[in-house]
């Protein structure tokens, strides 16, 4: 039976071959193509900021293992009698008892070079602010990787040049995606009990260049995001388009948001700004985080996500801040105390003294960050909400128990603008300058070399530098007073303003003479003042000589000196000199180094400048003589 006519017509046009119009074709393939490059952007885009991320966590990672080498090192009991064997075999071949070591008789550990070579102060105009070489590698690393990672297959897109996908909107995609990526390191390193920190044991202080670095790259990242989808905005549509973008499109309305917010936060965190109004940081660091989390979640609501990771990053921190408020030991001894303690606050001439009991132990060289909660301080509120670091100038060994197990911790507050000064002015109030504030300390951080190992130590500050000082000097003493230390011969260098401002400082330390006159420690101290060198008054004295214990003499003779440099013949009292003007680091550095009789170590905590001279100096001659070096390093 033959098909019909209409069967027959259906399958001719089925086995026909269909060709489309020219034009029809043309944008099918167009819609095609610019849908494959599209999906091959964002793949691309995805891959580049997750391989940043494993770059990111590869670091922290070696780091991490090295960290678990020297905890197991420190711990081990036959690691430590092989060093202490180690050492010495190279005090006996150096000769201990010459005068000094012969340049060719001492040869550096590897790892001495190294320190020596990465810290090495720059003080070349063409380094940009950055201190040292390892800084530099930073820098440069960060930058080959990031620029790498955004021109990886941006200038590889084909697909139709159009108002939406362009080259000019590609480049702004991936400048988004790698500014986006940044974000979990940037939180990750935040803050001074980071997961970061705790993984490597790099106190934050070390860490901070590193979450600064990340933040910039961000802000940068985010601008360049910022001004490419503007521009191709402004190509595509004219100014109309750009107007209606940030004005109309809640794209560029969290965009801006964002921005600001990176503001905020690059702009208050640059050091001068910082260190002047330290408040108005804190306050903008708090603001422009919000807007940036926050325009994150309304400017590509998929990228919530991402958000995950880094706010476990800052409860993790949050909690092991809080854990420091009450806990004697971070994570590992969780003997709690009473997170609020009342406090014996003494106002003297430029600074406040604070002795604070606590429950538990800590070094010398360590801080802690206090805040005050006292109802007495109602009239100036927003105090209750700061904490600021202060060194602390002693050690368990130099104070008493009470029946509670808790020591005084004493802090030596210099009077500056904001809290201290609000605080000087409540004790003020006082008919005795003195008074008990409610308080928090959290903490101890931080902490300084082991000094037992040590013949000849030279410690270094300048200003407030002198609470550091303090606690390891005291440290110093304690050990050699019970014969578990080589220490033989320190000197501290201080630079001072005026000695008003130091009267009650140069009285504990000339209480430390008296300890290391009994231990048998030679003992110099220098002050040198800045802003004139005329006479200390008779009060002056008086007040730093108070319960000083002395032969006679020098209660016959101290009326008649007119300078504190000469009042007395003691061993204890000639251990103080005070001079006019600056120490030259470049001449008391190399000399103490060199005539030292065994190991040395200089410390240095103070200014920047100051630190740096001193850093410079000693790594002259790291690899010649057995010498130590270390920087503190306190900075808010």
């Amino acid at each position: 039976m033959s098909p019909t006519p209409i069967a027959a017509f259906a399958a001719q046009v089925a086995a026909t071959p269909i060709y489309p119009h020219p034009v029809v074709k043309r944008a099918a393939d167009a819609a095609v193509s610019k849908a494959h490059s599209t999906l091959r952007q964002q793949a691309a885009n995805r891959d580049f900021a997750s391989a940043y991320q494993y770059i990111i966590v590869a670091c922290v990672a070696l780091l991490a293992i090295r960290n678990v080498f020297r905890v197991v090192a420190r711990h081990n009991r036959a690691w430590r009698l092989a060093l202490q064997k180690l050492d010495a075999l190279q005090m006996e071949r150096l000769g201990e008892q010459k005068e000094g070591y012969a340049a060719l008789g001492h040869r550096a550990t590897w790892s001495a070079k190294v320190g020596a070579a990465i810290f090495y102060p720059l003080r070349s105009r063409w380094a940009l602010g950055l201190e040292n070489p390892l800084q530099v590698f930073l820098v440069v690393a960060s930058f080959a990787i990031n620029v790498g990672f955004v021109l990886g297959v941006t200038m590889e897109y084909d697909g139709p040049q159009e108002s939406v996908w362009n080259t000019i909107h590609v480049v702004a995609l991936r400048c988004g995606w790698m500014s986006m990526a940044q974000l979990p390191a940037v939180i990750a390193l935040t803050g001074r009990n980071s997961l970061v920190q705790f993984l490597t044991g790099i106190e934050y202080q070390h860490l901070r260049f590193a979450h600064k670095l990340t933040a910039a790259w961000m802000a940068l990242l985010g601008v360049v995001h910022t001004l490419d989808a503007t521009f191709a905005n402004f190509k595509y549509f004219g100014g109309a388009g750009v107007n209606s973008l940030y004005l109309h499109n809640y794209l560029g309305q969290t965009g801006i948001a964002m921005i600001v917010g990176l503001f905020l936060l690059c702009f208050f965190s640059w050091r001068p700004i910082r260190m002047r109004w330290y408040e108005v940081f804190l306050v903008a660091h708090v603001v422009g985080v919000i807007m940036v989390l926050v325009g994150i979640i309304y400017h590509v609501p998929s990228l919530q996500v991402w958000l995950y990771v880094p706010l476990g990053f800052w409860i993790f921190e949050r909690v092991a801040r809080a854990l420091q408020l009450v806990s004697i030991g971070l994570l590992c001894r969780l003997q709690f105390r009473a997170p609020l303690v009342k406090a014996r606050a003494t106002l003297i001439e430029g600074a406040i003294v604070l002795h604070v009991p606590f429950k538990g132990e800590w070094h010398a060289g360590q801080h802690a960050y206090l805040s005050f909660w006292d109802p007495s301080l109602l009239s100036t509120p927003w105090i209750y909400f700061q904490s600021h670091p202060f060194s602390i100038s002693n050690v368990p060994s130099c104070s008493t128990a009470d029946d509670k197990g808790r020591r005084d911790m004493l802090f030596v507050m210099r009077t500056r603008d904001g809290m201290t000064k609000d605080l000087a002015r409540r004790l003020a109030r006082s008919e005795t300058g003195a008074a008990d504030i409610w308080m928090t300390v959290e903490g101890p951080y931080g902490g300084c070399t082991d000094t037992e190992q040590f013949h000849e130590i030279l410690l270094v500050a300048g200003g407030s530098g002198i609470s550091h000082i303090m606690s390891m000097l005291a440290d110093i003493l304690h050990k050699a007073r019970n014969s578990y230390s080589r220490a033989t011969r320190v000197r501290v260098v201080w630079t001072v303003q005026s000695v008003e401002q130091s009267v009650w400082t140069l009285k504990e330390l000339l209480h430390s003479a008296k300890t290391a006159y009994e231990a048998g420690v030679q003992l110099e101290i220098e002050l040198y003042v800045t802003r004139g060198m005329a006479a200390p008054s008779p009060e002056t004295v008086d007040l730093m000589t108070k319960e000083l214990p002395a032969p006679p003499t020098l209660q016959q003779r101290r009326a008649s000196y007119a300078s504190i440099n000469s009042y007395a013949e003691s061993p204890i009292a000639d251990a103080l000199t005070i001079l006019p003007g600056r120490p030259h680091i470049d001449v008391i550095v190399p000399r103490w180094i060199a005539n030292a009789q065994g190991k040395s170590l200089v410390v240095a905590c103070g200014p920047t400048p100051m630190a740096q001279a001193v850093r410079l100096e000693t790594t002259k001659y790291i690899s010649v003589y057995p010498v130590s070096l270390e920087i503190a390093l306190f900075e808010c």
